[in-house]
């Protein structure tokens, strides 16, 4: 079993037992061992997924929090070689807007990984808190309304701080994306930071696994056009692909890159 799916299942065995399973629970509704189940609840609880007890674990304390715990784990494995993808698209000594959002947050750590020289402007605490690590890196944390729901600032505030910048790239990670290019979000507050970003940026990169294609959400964010770039794991057909590309969109799928080997993609 994935090491992501062990843990997609864990956070369900949570739910089911009212917030909190023992070592031993967790491990037999896994079919694993004891040892491989402590393994994984150290790991998570290190990403803040859920609260390490002595032989147990708990949700975390807000039903807001177990969703974003559920997104964290969702396609983990390819959320984090999009990042890798779209990290590559970014030059070293450059300046990036980095919006919410668990690709996102993959991105910066695929950022603070790979790069030593950026200025990154950003409203998210936990993408501040992985590049402020990385030797090199400029951050700047945008104020705001705090969310707990995402460890993010929004609202009017974080809008007006966004137009004190203008970054070269604004990385992206969004609800969904209509066949015909819209990009689509939950939360008008983010939104609202996302427009703002994208309009003071010259380049726009958007990060996005194949399960957002058609998802929908209420807000529309922006229709995507000619220079951006989207990169996904696998655009789901042939349809999207060509709709994109009729809007002059750059599309770079991970699985290309892996065939071609040599970082390189449809762009």
């Amino acid at each position: 079993m994935a090491v992501d799916t062990r843990h997609t299942r864990i956070l369900e065995a949570l739910q089911r037992r009212g917030g909190y399973a023992s070592v031993e629970e967790l491990a037999t509704a896994l079919a694993v061992t004891p040892q491989t189940v402590r393994r994984d609840v150290a790991d998570m609880a290190e990403r803040g997924l859920l609260r390490r007890h002595h032989g147990g674990a708990s949700l975390p304390s807000t039903i807001a929090n177990t969703d974003y715990a559920h997104r964290h784990v969702e396609h983990a494995r390819e959320k984090a070689e999009i990042a890798r993808a779209a990290a590559v698209l970014v030059p070293d000594g450059s300046s990036v807007f980095l919006a919410l959002g668990t690709t996102a947050e993959a991105t910066a750590a695929a950022l603070a990984a790979t790069h030593r020289d950026l200025v990154v402007v950003t409203n998210s605490v936990a993408a501040a808190h992985i590049l402020g690590a990385a030797p090199g890196m400029r951050v700047n944390l945008l104020g705001g309304r705090w969310q707990a729901r995402n460890s993010g600032l929004a609202g009017v505030t974080t809008v007006e701080m966004v137009g004190r910048w203008h970054c070269d790239t604004c990385v992206l990670g969004i609800g969904g994306i209509t066949q015909d290019g819209w990009l689509l979000d939950y939360h008008e507050d983010e939104v609202a930071v996302v427009r703002a970003m994208q309009a003071n940026a010259t380049r726009l990169i958007v990060v996005a696994d194949r399960a957002k294609f058609g998802r929908v959400a209420p807000h529309r964010v922006a229709q995507v056009k000619r220079g951006d770039t989207l990169v996904t794991d696998q655009v789901p057909s042939p349809a999207h692909v060509a709709s994109l590309k009729r809007l002059g969109v750059g599309v770079l799928q991970t699985d290309e890159v892996h065939l071609s080997g040599d970082g390189s993609g449809d762009c």
